[in-house]
């Protein structure tokens, strides 16, 4: 299926089903494919403007500089309007194996640029997302129960988590990657309304973020169980990041009052190598539970200079996190982690 250059092509909600294709389906975008700017155009309940679902033998979207445009404007309301909390996910690939994204553009996402759920071997590269940085809900890629993920040289710019990787995520690459602005990579929320969550084995590295609200962040509800298990974050470039280094077992989505539970998604063996550049409020904050503290950090090469054009400057802050700094950081953490 291609959409030539030269063209541009509006087109309404519609779903592939790739249950019954040809193995390797492949959609050549060359040219610009629109959504409609009419809400009346939508239908109720719809979830996402471009879904393939159950491509079990082979998807390939690629593109030579091809553009999706969701046409999010009309869904960002900064008054808080329904329409933001129905607004689509501009792609959504679900029930899929052996998937490869590179080539294209999605910009001005309703929602999410491109969800990914329930699918393996997955491939983006070459691949850019365009939204303003005060876009809500609008992360650049999304994972939730994904195995096998290789995500690398690309430019993600929007207004929420530039990756977000949810539960039942495992094998996770990221590497060469360009955020910001936006949230930076995030691993959660996790274990809302009491939910088990399993994450394991993310690295990203080799990485950078700029004017983002956190750089490399957990967040865990309370309340929830499971575990944040052996991830890895490092050779990552910080430029007037709000908080590069963040964990939070308290998070609860924004309201100003969050629910006290005495369990919390365990969070163990996360290491921290190589982060430097600049922050504009406070460089490490590491905010563990008292049920479920925080365990086996590892923190190496930390760098971090707070950028004197912007912001108050706050110190590191730690609690219940346990581990261990194997260099001298900036700002100092040794008297931060709490030893084993």
């Amino acid at each position: 299926m291609v959409a030539p250059s030269g063209y541009t092509f509006l087109l309404q909600p519609i779903i592939f089903k790739g249950d019954k294709c040809q193995p390797n389906v492949v959609v050549q975008v060359d040219g610009k494919i629109v959504a409609s700017l009419k809400i009346s155009d939508w239908k109720k309940n719809v979830t996402q403007w471009i879904s393939f679902r159950d491509c079990k033998k082979g998807l390939i979207i690629r593109g030579n500089g091809g553009v999706l445009d969701g046409h999010g404007e009309i869904w960002w309301d900064p008054k808080g309007d329904y329409r933001r909390l129905f607004a689509p996910h501009a792609v959504s690939i679900s029930n899929c194996f052996d998937v490869t994204v590179t080539g294209i553009t999605i910009q001005n996402s309703p929602r999410m640029h491109i969800y990914f759920e329930d699918s393996q071997q997955v491939k983006v590269f070459n691949f850019t997302v365009s939204s303003p940085g005060n876009s809500p809900n609008t992360d650049g890629i999304h994972l939730s129960r994904c195995q096998h993920v290789d995500i690398h040289d690309s430019t993600l710019a929007c207004g929420d988590d530039c990756i977000s990787i949810q539960t039942g995520c495992s094998d996770i690459k990221v590497y060469q990657v360009n955020c910001g602005p936006g949230h930076g990579y995030s691993i959660g929320g996790l274990g809302r309304d009491e939910t088990e969550a399993l994450v394991s084995g993310i690295t990203i590295s080799d990485s950078n973020v700029q004017n983002s609200m956190t750089g490399v962040r957990i967040k865990t509800w309370e309340g929830g169980s499971g575990s944040v298990r052996n991830v890895t974050f490092s050779n990552i470039t910080m430029s007037d990041v709000k908080t590069p280094i963040a964990i939070d077992q308290h998070y609860c989505g924004g309201h100003k009052v969050c629910k006290d539970d005495t369990s919390a998604v365990a969070i163990i063996g996360i290491t921290y190598q190589n982060i430097t550049g600049t922050y504009t409020r406070q460089s490490v904050s590491l905010l563990c539970s008292e049920h479920e503290p925080c365990k086996n950090l590892t923190v190496a090469g930390v760098n971090l200079k707070h950028s004197e054009k912007k912001g108050s400057r706050e110190g590191p802050y730690c609690s219940n996190a346990y581990g261990e700094v194997l260099t001298k950081t900036l700002p100092s953490l040794r008297d931060c982690l709490l030893s084993i």
